[in-house]
């Protein structure tokens, strides 16, 4: 689903988890056919550590046999061009949020979201946003869906970015710790 966002500053803080992880350093891959000098404006594009993934259980336990849904962000990729704004450039992320049905469900599909934020400094979030990736499980009982993200990011000087763009699964407090635990952090 093609979602966009905009510039727009609200002081929030996420809290201990803006921590980046990802296959580069801050995650996303850019497209590698983009110009050099694009590739110089496009924001870095990450996924905050702990929240690329969710495990949901069923009841209390919290063996293989009780786990109801898995889900992780993948393929995360980030296409730059030049604005019409020449204070600014567009930035089109994608990624998938792929979403298997566990042996504790029956369930025939599944409701997740998945934020994004913009911030200009790793600890503080200028605009978060929600939204809903809804999945309904083949014979196979996984599902893909493909996201499509449109955003202005504003450029500190004449080509450096001046935002970075934060994805993740919006998880609650325990699907967090238990990311955290499962990760061997302490």
């Amino acid at each position: 689903m093609k979602r966009t966002i905009g510039a727009l500053r609200v002081a929030a803080v996420l809290g201990g988890a803006l921590v980046l992880s990802g296959c580069s350093l801050f995650g996303g891959k850019v497209d590698q056919g983009m110009s050099e000098e694009m590739k110089q404006k496009c924001p870095p594009v990450g996924i905050v550590a702990y929240t690329g993934q969710v495990t949901r259980f069923a009841g209390l336990g919290r063996l293989a046999q009780d786990v109801a849904l898995r889900a992780e962000i993948t393929n995360l990729k980030v296409v730059c061009v030049n604005s019409e704004d020449k204070g600014a450039v567009n930035a089109r992320i994608t990624f998938d949020v792929v979403a298997e049905r566990g042996p504790a469900s029956t369930d025939s599909g599944a409701s997740l979201q998945y934020f994004v934020a913009i911030t200009p400094d790793s600890k503080t979030v200028a605009k978060k946003d929600v939204y809903d990736s809804s999945h309904s499980f083949g014979s196979n009982g996984i599902s893909t869906s493909s996201e499509t993200i449109d955003a202005v990011v504003p450029l500190k000087g004449e080509d450096i970015p001046y935002e970075e763009i934060l994805i993740g699964l919006q998880l609650t407090r325990e699907e967090l710790g238990y990311n955290i635990a499962r990760a061997g952090v302490r």
